[in-house]
């Protein structure tokens, strides 16, 4: 006999299935979009529209429909949960004195895993999926402004508001830890290229982990907008300068963003020490003040929820993502 479920994993199960129902909204507008903007630039070519005409309407059309494909999820997901009701986005502004270094920090831990990533994308086959990350190549000013809009400003904001705000908000209640991994893996499945799967989940660890701790989403947004950014100039700078010298300056780039991403990793250590040890001078039999407010409401063990993360619709997501990452390799394998 089925061993009953408790309040507490039925309302847990509750809010993942509302996640995942929304996430798969998502998958569905993914699609549907991605036929579109196929759609726009036929017409475009058949109207003959070329030029600037041509990637202003070609590169905004999918800047706004990009940006759909996350919002709606959300709103979907309030009307989902009317009932149960949803989480606040930490929406706030505010910038804690420790911010800027936990945002060095942050961005030299992704573009180590971007480095590592890059490693394991070479060991394998999959240039077409690379390729597939960058897009085509910017060859004037106007492109690239155009494209620092559609691959920074716009995904910074929506893939935050929805993984961040929605998804990670949203399990914040049962627990950290299964918060920040279930987002960052969503994240990262998200993507539906296998390389970008592990660069895309370690980042997602990394926003979740600063959102947590910093209890704003903006600080995420700037993260995430600032890497997009570096990555659209390191495809400007090997676009546009000799290759030696684009190599110079991109191991130039890379040393000073970890060297600065360790010396704000050790102050973040020994502010945090120096904090610690002032408390405990103190004497204060109190709780911690250094120890983040309590968002665990529910009585679920770690094993519980990473269980019950995985329920009918949220396994049905990502078997989708993983065919659709896979289905380039598979077709590839079939027709040649």
């Amino acid at each position: 006999m089925a061993k009953e479920r408790t309040p507490d994993e039925l309302q847990y199960r509750g809010t993942v299935n509302r996640i995942a129902w929304a996430m798969l909204i998502f998958e569905a507008l993914f699609s549907a979009v991605g036929v579109l903007i196929a759609v726009i630039a036929l017409v475009l070519d058949e109207m003959a529209v070329v030029g600037l005409a041509y990637d202003l309407v070609a590169e905004l059309s999918y800047g706004f429909l990009y940006a759909a494909i996350f919002l709606l999820p959300i709103l979907f997901f309030r009307l989902f949960s009317k009932k149960a009701g949803t989480v606040p986005v930490f929406g706030e502004i505010h910038v804690p004195r420790d911010t800027v270094l936990y945002l060095m920090a942050g961005l030299a831990l992704i573009s180590a895993t971007a480095q590592i990533n890059a490693m394991l994308v070479s060991l394998f086959d999959v240039s077409a999926s690379v390729e597939s990350i960058f897009g085509s190549e910017v060859t004037g000013n106007h492109q690239l402004i155009l494209m620092i809009f559609t691959t920074a400003v716009v995904p910074a904001f929506v893939e935050e508001f929805l993984f961040r705000g929605m998804v990670l908000s949203n399990l914040l209640p049962y627990g950290k830890s299964t918060a920040i991994l279930g987002s960052a893996l969503l994240f990262g499945v998200m993507h539906q290229n296998p390389a970008q799967l592990l660069y895309a989940t370690a980042a997602g660890l990394v926003l979740g982990y600063l959102y947590v701790k910093v209890r704003s989403i903006w600080p995420c947004v700037l993260l995430h907008l600032f890497n997009n950014f570096l990555s659209v100039i390191q495809i400007v700078m090997v676009e546009r300068m000799p290759e030696q010298t684009a190599n110079i300056a991109l191991s130039v780039m890379q040393g000073v963003i970890f060297l600065v991403g360790i010396v704000s990793a050790i102050l973040l250590l020994l502010r945090h020490r120096e904090t610690r040890r002032e408390i405990l001078a103190e004497g204060s039999f109190e709780k911690d003040p250094l120890a983040e407010p309590s968002e665990a409401t529910a009585s679920l063990s770690f094993g519980q929820r990473v269980k019950h993360f995985f329920t009918v619709p949220m396994i049905i997501f990502f078997a989708i993502c993983v065919v659709m990452m896979l289905m380039p390799t598979l077709l590839t394998a079939l027709l040649f």
